[in-house]
């Protein structure tokens, strides 16, 4: 039989030996230099699954409760640190495959939260196989940066074999709308999920992205995580809802459309140029609508239309009137601490109790998902005798 090779002189195959070196340290150096920061980390192949980098859920100024020492208020800034790259992976989005378990029995997740002043308790099932198919999806060996988050996140949000999971969750809490005396409004409901999702613990770390079927089982999420949930399931209940991608802070928020009375609003709102929408808080309680400092002028996000929901919220001249009475508080807040400076820290007592008032108010209102409860609260408070007070009838 005849076979076939090549004949490599000894001195040549010392060349390509060393120059095969030279390729491979450089191309050593190409993945161990730091390059864009990802979104997510591929895990290290040295460690224990069970380990994960920490990495802070939201960077939120604005839930830094105010105090009343003397001088101006001050609020403390929390930086997001990312881990350098340290495995090489992929963009790609892999869809879900779900394969059926011998004993395909769903298992239950019981939640405890508050809406206004009432207190819930409700049990949600979670298919064990679909979880499975999530846990062990291809996508956790991904790495997703900035400019390629977008795209990861929609494909997410259509993939089709989370649909039976919406469908399931969707009608436990539907169930919950009728229950007791009259049924929820479309704006109650909304608020009342909105109320569900904020209250599942937020999870500060994560290596890759958890399935909306995955934060449901363990019971805790990123903030980016829960706003996934929360779009999607706003958007099987019939609401028009989005996605919005904050690129320069890869961050995910959810928003729910609005239609505004005006084209130049005094507040802003998240526009795709045809929508408009407003930032809805997932990793704490807070009203929606009112969002951190530092997106007032953060750059316009990417939106992602979530759904084909038609509901949209129809109490946002409420909420902008409870958050011109916020401004108005922290303006009043910071005049008088700089007055207190001025003296030596003391006021007279009408002010002094003014003061505390405004502060207690400010506090409460940035900590609530109540919109009636903040409401009254302004109203209770001292700030309807020292200036007009917008969300006061």
């Amino acid at each position: 039989m005849k076979q076939y090779g090549v004949s490599i002189p000894l001195s040549c195959a010392l060349a390509l030996l060393i120059s095969g070196f030279i390729l491979t340290s450089g191309c050593s150096a190409l993945f161990t230099e730091e390059g864009p920061l990802p979104r997510y980390l591929s895990p290290s192949p040295t460690k224990s699954l069970n380990e994960t980098p920490a990495i802070p859920a939201h960077n939120d100024s604005s839930q830094v409760p105010l105090t009343i020492a003397a001088g101006i208020i001050q609020e403390v800034t929390v930086t997001q640190n990312v881990s350098a790259l340290t495995a090489p992976g992929t963009n790609t989005y892999h869809p879900l495959e779900v394969t059926i378990l011998p004993d395909n029995v769903p298992e239950y997740r019981t939640y405890k939260f508050r809406y206004r002043t009432d207190d819930y308790e409700i049990s949600l099932p979670v298919n064990r196989s679909l979880y499975l198919a999530a846990n062990k999806s291809a996508n956790k060996g991904s790495i997703i940066d900035a400019k390629d988050l977008e795209s990861f996140y929609r494909q997410m949000l259509t993939d089709p074999a989370l649909d039976p999971f919406y469908d399931n969750i969707s009608q436990e809490l539907n169930g919950m709308r009728y229950n007791g005396g009259r049924p929820f409004t479309d704006d109650e409901y909304l608020e009342f999920l909105v109320s569900f999702v904020q209250q599942i613990p937020t999870d500060g770390t994560v290596r890759t992205p958890r399935y909306p079927v995955e934060v449901v089982y363990n019971q805790k999420g990123t903030s980016d995580e829960k706003a996934i949930l929360l779009a999607k399931l706003l958007a099987h209940e019939g609401y028009d809802t989005g996605l919005l991608i904050f690129r320069d802070r890869q961050q995910a928020i959810a928003g729910i459309r609005i239609h505004l009375a005006t084209s130049n609003p005094s507040y802003r709102v998240f526009s795709d140029g045809m929508r408009d929408y407003m930032y809805i808080e997932s990793s704490t309680n807070r009203l929606i609508g009112i969002y951190p400092d530092e997106y007032e002028t953060a750059p316009g996000p990417a939106i992602i239309p979530v759904g084909s929901g038609t509901i949209t919220y129809t109490k946002i001249n409420s909420v902008l009137s409870i958050i011109y009475d916020l401004k108005t508080l922290k303006k009043k807040i910071d005049l008088l601490k700089q007055d207190s400076a001025k003296k030596d820290g003391v006021l007279k007592h009408e002010a002094d109790n003014a003061l505390k008032s405004y502060v207690d108010t400010y506090n409460f209102v940035m900590s609530t998902n109540d919109r009636l409860a903040a409401r009254e609260a302004i109203r209770e408070s001292a700030l309807p005798h020292y200036s007009a007070c917008m969300s006061c009838d």
